[in-house]
């Protein structure tokens, strides 16, 4: 006969051991799942050059503010390429570039990210200099427009210690550092002391800045940050004394993702349910009992016959006729 119930528990106890089998078969060697992965496919797709109506591309060189102990003391005059945060179209299509990065320089992408898409960065560093021996140190970051302004401070204060305050901030506490040093996206898209390195993003939410003045919202740019210069974190790379060429590609593709507002309906909506299951238990229990009743059925609460209770209906039954 069939049994929909024990049908159901056991259903239910195989999804819960699943995990279990899927470890156990990597330890005997009997492939149940297989093996998650994250492929970009860098250099799989076509793309095309870089479109300057999308990325903006910059150097940053020259000695910044000099130190203390130089004859002249300020900013350096040396020219530098610097990024002219004109406005950007979004970027929906992949692209390949090239760069030369400088010993203490760094080079940069400027790039209008946006919602909807997924992009996958792709970055090889290889030395110019064809005797040079040693491993390709050199450091990546992607950074948004605030935390870029920041980063342009620590590029051009790097050559002068001001009596050693820029060391106490470094090492300062994590709330001042969040306050007054630039970080990386999310806190995690840094990739220091590498020689090529693949990583991928995706916006859950436009970034824009707003004003009290204005009530259209100015879209809030990302950077690509790619250096060989020694910043102001601890475990970045130091400058090797040698040029760098840096390839850059960019695959762009379309990505599905849920509207935000999907979580809170998920998380209000389990709340909520959690809170009316005692309402709707109580309801179903009070109710329990009226149907037998409406039905023509006994009373709400039986009870036992008492002695005088049996002896009267006793005497009832036998009782002779009235003539």
């Amino acid at each position: 006969m069939f049994n929909s119930g024990r049908v159901g528990t056991t259903t239910t106890v195989l999804l819960l051991l699943l995990p279990l089998l899927t470890v156990i078969s990597y330890e005997i060697g009997v492939e149940i799942a297989p093996v998650a992965s994250a492929t970009s496919g860098c250099g799989n797709e076509q793309t095309t050059v870089m479109d300057l109506d999308k990325v903006e591309s910059f150097s940053m060189s020259g000695e910044g503010m000099v130190g203390e102990d130089d004859d002249e003391w300020g900013f350096d005059e040396s020219e530098d390429d610097g990024v002219t945060m004109r406005t950007l179209q979004p970027l929906t299509t992949s692209f390949y570039t090239s760069f030369q990065l400088e010993n203490d320089t760094a080079v940069g992408l400027r790039m209008n990210l946006t919602t909807g898409w997924k992009y996958t960065f792709c970055i090889d560093i290889l030395p110019l200099n064809d005797t040079f021996d040693k491993p390709v140190e050199a450091d990546v970051y992607l950074l948004q427009e605030d935390d870029y302004k920041q980063y342009q401070w620590d590029f051009d204060s790097r050559n002068n210690e001001w009596d050693g305050m820029r060391d106490d901030i470094a090492h300062s506490a994590p709330w001042l550092q969040n306050l007054i040093l630039w970080n990386p996206f999310r806190d995690v898209h840094y990739y220091e002391k590498v020689g090529d390195v693949e990583f991928a993003v995706a916006l859950d939410h436009a970034e824009q800045s707003y004003s009290f003045w204005d009530d259209n919202p100015t879209p809030k740019t990302m950077f690509l940050m790619i250096e060989s210069w020694d910043n102001i974190r601890d475990y970045d790379a130091s400058p090797q004394n040698t040029n760098y060429s840096v390839d850059v590609t960019v695959l762009v593709e379309e990505r599905f993702s849920l509207p935000n507002w999907t979580v809170s309906m998920v998380c209000c909506g389990g709340l909520l349910g959690i809170l009316a299951a005692p309402f709707l238990v109580h309801s179903r229990y009070m109710k329990a009992g009226l149907d037998a009743v409406e039905a023509g059925g006994g009373d709400m609460m039986p009870h036992l016959e008492t002695a005088s209770e049996r002896d009267q209906t006793t005497t009832e039954a036998v009782a002779p006729p009235q003539g």
